[in-house]
């Protein structure tokens, strides 16, 4: 597919047709899935050669690619010197540098990003908070949880929760990740409690939430059903299944 692609840009050159942004970033956007860093460069080299602009379609994709690859530098000076930002622009930037082990220098940025005016998206918030919960950064990741939700008005999703629990789990913080939730202005996600279940089993008490869920659903029972159960009686347990599949 990359060949093809890069047979084709070739081709457009041969009959005098210059590419524009979008014809660009297309061609970049099969980088990531082969990585594929010779593509990636020739069209960096080509961006350089022929001066093209780098606007915030060109540039996004550019930094976006390097990123993924690893080459964080050269991620960054295709950052600085875009001529154009927008919010995907410093979300791709940031999300590079939390991924490859730079939380500190992503949460500069992110802080850069709303001095310079740019209001994150629930997507940037996403990437600061992998970035805060890769780097162990727990009172980061509190402060960044807390203003999307107070000051930009974002309801958090699951995979939002999922970070910030997963965050405060690793620290053994159990009390401080509910507390957090109970005190935000929204109403608690429902999936919450499969969440909490994975951050027990990381802090190694599964057997306590356990033993609460089974509390609970006990208490559901009898609730429902005006019925008791006997002390030895075993609870009903759905039946999970997860498949991995590897190299086909």
């Amino acid at each position: 597919m990359v060949g093809e692609a890069l047979a084709s840009f070739e081709q457009m050159s041969v009959r005098g047709m210059k590419p524009n942004s979008s014809t660009l970033s297309g061609l970049l956007s099969a980088c990531p899935a082969s990585g594929s860093v010779q593509v990636v460069r020739h069209v960096a080299s080509f961006v350089e050669e022929q001066k093209v602009k780098l606007d915030a379609v060109l540039g996004t994709a550019l930094v976006d690619v390097y990123a993924k690859c690893g080459f964080l530098d050269e991620a960054m000076d295709i950052f600085e010197r875009m001529e154009d930002k927008d919010v995907k622009s410093w979300t791709a930037m940031i999300s590079g540098l939390g991924v490859h082990g730079q939380p500190k220098n992503a949460i500069r940025l992110f802080n850069r990003m709303e001095k310079e005016g740019f209001k994150p998206n629930e997507v940037t918030f996403l990437a600061i908070l992998t970035a805060c919960s890769h780097g162990g950064l727990v009172v980061e990741g509190m402060e960044v949880f807390k203003l999307m939700v107070q000051e930009y008005g974002f309801s958090p999703q699951v995979e939002h929760y999922g970070c910030l629990i997963d965050l405060l789990g690793r620290a053994g913080m159990l009390h401080e990740a509910h507390k957090l939730i109970d005190s935000l202005p929204i109403k608690e996600h429902p999936t919450d409690s499969l969440l909490i279940s994975s951050t027990y089993a990381v802090a190694g008490r599964i057997t306590d939430f356990t033993r609460m869920q089974e509390m609970k659903q006990r208490n559901v029972k009898v609730a429902n059903y005006g019925v008791h159960e006997t002390e030895g009686e075993s609870m009903v347990k759905e039946v999970g299944l997860s498949r991995v599949e590897i190299d086909n």
